[in-house]
Parts: C-alpha cells; sequence; structure tokens
C-alpha cells in the first residue's frame, strides 16, 4: 500500500529543516545529536520560532512530532522525518530505503517513535542512563592514540623478552631450533609452505635474521611507543612477529601471541598513515576497525568465560576453581600467593565475579557511552588482578589496550590537550546545541 504525498509549503527552506519543540528536554538532547552527526547538511530551528513561516503546517503537528521540511516544499512527519534526515548523512541512507520498502519496518518505526513521543520523560532518563549528559556523538581520537602506543609497548615486550631467549630457545643449538624446522616444511611441502608458514626467515634461516628480526621489531615499536610512523612501524612490527611466531614453534603459540597478532594487524588500519601520531576531526580513525576491535575485546573476554564452565571442570561450576588457580598458573607472584591463602568462602565469591565479568559484562561493549564505561570500570581492574597474581607476558596489557577503546575523548577529557602536545590534535564537536539562524527565504 503506497503513502500519501506528504504535504507542502509555500516557503521552503534552502536546506532541509528539522523543526522540534524546544520545551521537550528529549528532543532537544537528540537534535543535539542530529547536529553532530549530520554536521551543516541540514538546518535545526525550534517551531516556537518558526511556525508562524509555515502556516501549512498545524501548531499541534509541531507539538506531536519532529518536523522536516524538504527545500522542494514536501513535509515529513515524526519516524518519516528522522529517516529521511538520517538519509542526508552518507551511510545512513539505508535506513530510508528499509522505511520506504518494508511495510513491517515502516510499522514497527512508526509506532516506536508514537510510544517514545508520548513518554518523553521515561525516554529522556534511558537516554541519561545510556548516553549520559553528552549528546555530542563520542569521538575516539585520544583513545586511539592511547591504544597505539599501548600497542607499541606490548610489541616492545614480545620483542625484547624473545630476543634474550632466542639462541637458546629456536637458535642453531637451541632446544627447538628454527634452521632445522624450515628444512622440515621445505623437504614435506612445495610452494604452499610460503603460505603455511609465512617468514622472513625463509631469505636466511639463520641466527642472523632471528636476531634481526627481534632487534628490528624493538626498535620500530618503540617508534610506534613515541608515535613516529605509527602505520608504518605497526606494519613492519607485525610482518617481523609473524615472522618470529612462525618459527618459534610452541615458545611464540600461546594465546597472547596470537591475539597480538590479531590486534597489530587490526591496528596498521585504524587511522590513516602519516609520520607522526596525529589524529584530527580531517583524519579521524576508522570507525570500522574500532568496531572490530571491540568484537574482539568482546570474543576474547567472553569465550575466557565460556571455556570455563564448557571445559567440564566440575571445579568452575562449584565455584571453587580459584582454590587452585592460584598454586597452578605460570609463575606466581608472591600476591598471588597471599591470595592463595585467603579462605574458601572468599574463592567462591572472587570466581563468582571473575564469571560474571566474563560472561556477562563484555555484552556492555555493544552499548551507547555508559555501557561501554561500566564495561570498561569491569574488565580493566581484572585484567590488573590477574598481573598482580600471576605472570601472562603482555596478555593483561593487551587487553587493557583494547579496553581503552571503549573511552570517548569526552570521558577522557581530551578537550584538555592542545593542538598538536604529543603529536596529538583534537577538537571535540561541541555537545550543547546551537539554534539555527534562519532568515526568512
Amino acid at each position: 500500500m503506497s503513502r500519501p504525498d506528504p504535504p507542502k509549503v509555500a516557503s521552503p527552506p534552502e536546506r532541509p529543516l528539522v523543526v522540534f519543540d524546544a520545551d521537550c528536554d528529549f528532543c532537544r538532547f537528540w537534535v543535539a545529536r542530529w547536529r553532530s552527526v549530520t554536521g551543516d547538511r541540514l538546518d535545526y530551528a525550534p517551531y516556537q520560532e518558526v511556525a508562524a513561516r509555515f502556516p501549512e503546517i498545524p501548531v499541534e503537528e509541531f507539538r506531536r512530532a519532529v518536523q522536516l521540511v524538504l527545500p522542494d516544499g514536501s513535509v515529513h512527519s515524526a519516524a518519516a522525518a528522522v529517516v529521511r534526515a538520517l538519509a542526508e548523512v552518507p551511510g545512513r541512507g539505508r535506513w530510508l530505503a528499509l522505511y520506504r520498502n518494508v511495510p513491517s519496518f515502516a510499522a514497527v518505526t512508526d509506532l516506536g517513535y508514537r510510544w517514545i513521543a508520548g513518554h518523553r520523560g521515561i525516554a529522556m532518563r534511558v537516554t541519561r542512563l545510556l548516553w549520559g549528559n553528552v549528546s555530542a556523538k563520542p569521538t575516539y581520537f585520544f583513545a586511539s592514540s592511547l591504544f597505539v602506543r599501548f600497542l607499541g609497548f606490548c610489541y616492545v615486550a614480545a620483542f625484547v623478552s624473545l630476543w634474550v631467549q632466542v639462541d637458546g630457545l629456536i637458535g642453531p643449538r637451541g632446544i627447538l631450533p628454527a634452521d632445522r624446522y624450515l628444512e622440515w616444511v621445505r623437504a614435506h611441502l612445495g610452494p604452499e609452505r610460503f603460505w603455511l608458514v609465512p617468514t622472513l626467515s625463509w631469505l636466511s634461516p639463520g641466527p642472523g635474521m632471528l636476531h634481526f628480526l627481534c632487534g628490528g621489531g624493538a626498535a620500530v615499536s618503540i617508534a610506534v611507543l613515541l608515535g613516529i610512523a605509527p602505520t608504518l612501524g605497526l606494519a613492519v612490527a607485525w610482518l617481523f612477529y609473524l615472522s618470529l611466531s612462525s618459527v618459534a614453534q610452541i615458545f611464540l603459540g600461546y594465546q597472547w601471541d596470537a591475539l597480538l597478532l590479531e590486534v597489530g594487524l587490526l591496528a596498521i588500519f585504524l587511522s590513516p598513515p602519516a609520520w607522526r601520531l596525529r589524529l584530527s576531526p580531517s583524519r579521524p580513525p576508522s570507525e570500522t576497525v574500532r568496531r572490530l576491535l571491540l568484537w574482539l575485546l568482546f570474543r576474547l573476554m567472553f569465550s575466557s568465560g565460556a571455556v570455563k564452565l564448557g571445559s567440564g571442570d566440575p571445579t568452575w561450576r562449584s565455584l571453587t576453581a580459584l582454590r587452585y588457580h592460584y598454586e597452578t598458573q605460570p609463575l606466581p607472584t608472591w600476591i598471588g600467593w597471599a591470595f592463595h591463602q585467603m579462605p574458601l568462602s572468599f574463592h567462591q565469591v572472587s570466581c563468582a565475579l571473575l564469571l560474571f565479568v566474563e560472561l556477562v559484562v563484555p555484552f556492555l561493549v555493544f552499548l551507547p557511552r555508559r555501557g561501554k564505561q561500566l564495561a570498561f570500570a569491569f574488565l580493566v581492574p581484572l585484567q590488573i588482578l590477574i598481573a598482580l597474581t600471576g605472570n601472562y607476558a603482555f596478555f593483561n596489557l593487551l587487553a587493557i589496550a583494547l579496553c581503552v577503546m571503549l573511552v570517548d575523548d569526552v570521558r577522557l577529557q581530551t578537550r584538555r590537550l592542545g593542538a598538536g602536545r604529543e603529536g596529538f590534535s583534537f577538537r571535540s564537536p561541541s555537545s550543547s546545541f546551537s539554534r539555527a539562524r534562519l532568515s526568512s527565504r
């Protein structure tokens, strides 16, 4: 069933104009949010100021729902106005296509809008609960910069820790010599060996290449940590660590090694190539990569909890696993020894909290600003506690680096940073609403 043609006004604006109720807190919040998304593509004005300009639209319609007046004079109202306004933003046109072409989507959208319009007080409380008081679209300039530096530090730790052991582990006289391993692979595989065992050591399987990969990887990682050529440095560090992982066999076959390679590959594409780590509104971090990093964080944490309950070990279901954990984990610290002395009730409560953080909290990363902040508040202390009680190399620092991507610039107060400070400039879009100037056109 086709929708009726929208009404027309005799004095249309030059640009699409969103007209809203300035007496509605919920409306003001979301109009301010839309302004940070749409920029100069749309104008905004309260109906209290411009209703007289459009006598074709009854005042009750302005009070009932938001109105969108287009340059051709057509008027869209309520949910239709919202999806049509968002369609002005590149990449958001799919919502308008769904609204026009899928009757069930349009019906649900209209119903949802009517419910919110009739319960604006409740909707505003939910909005504040999920988004806080900041209406501007969240940005992640500072978080991305901090994440890249964290990752550079993780690479430094990984390369240096292997470098001091590389001869004894995979050198010619080591436990599992890399050159003999490559000889075996060459004898049993054809050209596919370069894909199955990707390493620069194919160029030279001797110890010189191993030391070059460790030392060179550490050098470029330090450069990334300092914000120098981050994209190139991350690409080189990833290639060198992949080369070492392919020949180190079991010595670089742990969870944190695979995680470093996965995070490192995504990080290469996080920000535009530059010789200095400078992120600004004209060079924003990739939203797609940021979402993939959050998806990786979710998979990491949720699978950590799921594998515990799915292992078949009854101690996890009885919440007594931590009674044995501290004495069986890798290289427990003296803090881990102290935790091990705690009573059984402490271990049971700790185990319940651990499973809650790993199985429930990860879902918060998909929520708006407040949900992400809450996830950060749970996940980071967990990683710190794990690092304090046991030795998992750079795993916990790498997990914290992923958690940094949960916190937007408003929370990190990046407005205090001046342009160019620490090789990083940022201007946050204003979170306050400024009324559009409308001349009588």
